[in-house]
């Protein structure tokens, strides 16, 4: 039997590429109260900016720009570096701890950024979605630039700009109530930008790293579409990148970018409605898949790690050989999590292994119902496992555990008492 189940979802069209500011942008036009956006964005000590919200044109289609007015100027995210979408410049300035800009003069570290976010009035669900999206940005940059993640520095209007772009967007997912978070293929734009430290291929190296997993193409515009923080949003909260299926649109935003293109509109559009899952009877419904690549820990570990996740409430936990990069051997650790236990279970593997980084996704399940059945062999009890499918029996396996005590006890081979115990239990059945 089928049933039909339904969550709130929003789907990324990524037909101009993304940024932080379009993302608002096409919040606010989904309906996020403008007033309440900045109300909550009051909760963090952040001052000397302003937010505008504007409604333009792109290519004929209605949209709204959303801005950062900086220290009494309007900053419209003007084109310093030829960015295609402008409006996140200070993602490529973070890297150099000493630079010197006219707006400010000192920086503000990742890791102090994310303590504001955490200590703040926020709600419990926009401060996890900010700080997993800022994580993100945080975890790339450091990787191009070779250091840690908690070190990445913002100059100060960079780091305006990077806290209203993250939490701005985690307080209009919160707000509007998402559940999961769909992504189309994404236009991430091509050629080459013009930044302080040099010149950069498209999409710049942190976007490109962000984008992993991701499908990306390369259509109609010579510059940068997708900015870093544009693609830590995808990075942190997007379930599944490809097509709709089974999707119902119930409201439709448009966030707009900077420039304009000649018959091509620069924005990024927001559809929010229903996924409609179809769920066989024995699905088990929705967990989440956690991962990383591991490639600097001592294998004898991964035991230890296993143990400690399945004690603490993991489903399954598994690795797997992968080549990483510069051929490199090392692990993939992928543990299977009801959604209550990814917090707990994520601050596991960041305590346990030498990840720096993880992926999480959601995923449907279909399980066998299962029960536990007793039988008697010559040498004594083994459990045996029946998996059944709409009540017909479809496996059934004799508990490993137990033919191993059995076997050690009564010094006889382990697959002697499998085969007993596999024995003993399709008699039972024909005695039945």
């Amino acid at each position: 039997m089928l049933t039909l189940e339904t969550m709130r979802t929003l789907y990324f069209d990524c037909f101009s590429g993304i940024a932080g500011d379009m993302t608002i942008g096409a919040l606010l036009d989904l309906g996020l109260d403008f007033d309440y956006l900045k109300t909550e964005l009051r909760k963090l000590p952040v001052s000397g900016y302003e937010i505008k919200s504007t409604r333009v044109s792109r290519s004929n289609i209605s949209a709204i720009k959303f801005d950062v007015l900086l220290e009494g100027e309007e900053k419209k995210h003007e084109d310093q570096h030829d960015h295609g979408h402008d409006h996140d410049h200070h993602d490529h300035h973070h890297d150099h701890p000493h630079e010197h800009h006219s707006h400010a003069h000192f920086h503000r570290k990742a890791s102090e950024i994310l303590s504001m976010i955490r200590e703040s009035t926020l709600n419990a669900n926009t401060k996890r979605i900010a700080s997993d999206i800022f994580t993100k940005l945080a975890i790339s940059e450091g990787k191009v630039h070779h250091i840690a993640p908690e070190d990445v520095e913002f100059h100060e209007v960079g780091a305006i700009d990077s806290i209203v772009d993250t939490v701005g967007s985690a307080i209009g997912f919160d707000a509007l109530g998402v559940e999961r978070f769909l992504c189309s293929a994404i236009n991430v734009g091509a050629g080459f930008i013009h930044c302080q430290h040099g010149v950069f291929p498209v999409p710049t190296p942190a976007t490109a790293d962000l984008l992993r997993h991701a499908t990306i193409y390369q259509k109609h515009a010579q510059t940068e579409l997708v900015t870093p923080t544009g693609a830590a949003i995808l990075a942190a909260v997007v379930n599944r990148f490809g097509g709709l299926n089974g999707f119902a649109v119930d409201r439709i935003g448009y966030g707009a970018g900077t420039k304009q293109f000649a018959e091509f509109p620069n924005c990024v559009r927001l559809m929010l409605g229903e996924e409609r899952v179809v769920q066989a009877e024995n699905s088990s419904g929705g967990v989440i898949v956690i991962e990383a690549n591991i490639d600097d820990m001592n294998p004898q570990n991964f035991a230890w790690v296993t143990e400690k996740l399945l004690q603490a409430g993991a489903l399954d936990v598994f690795t797997a050989a992968i080549q990483m990069k510069k051929g490199r051997p090392g692990q993939l650790l992928q543990v299977l999590a009801p959604p209550d236990a990814v917090s707990r279970l994520s601050r596991i593997i960041f305590e346990e292994t030498t990840t720096i980084g993880i992926r999480k996704y959601a995923v449907d399940r279909i399980t066998l119902d299962r029960e536990l059945q007793e039988v008697e062999t010559e040498y004594g009890s083994v459990r045996i496992k029946v998996s059944k499918m709409n009540g017909e029996i479809v496996n059934v396996a004799p508990e490993f555990e137990d033919c191993l005590r059995i076997a050690q006890q009564q010094n006889v081979p382990l697959k002697k008492v499998q085969a007993l115990a596999t024995a003993a239990y399709t008699l039972s059945r024909r005695e039945r």
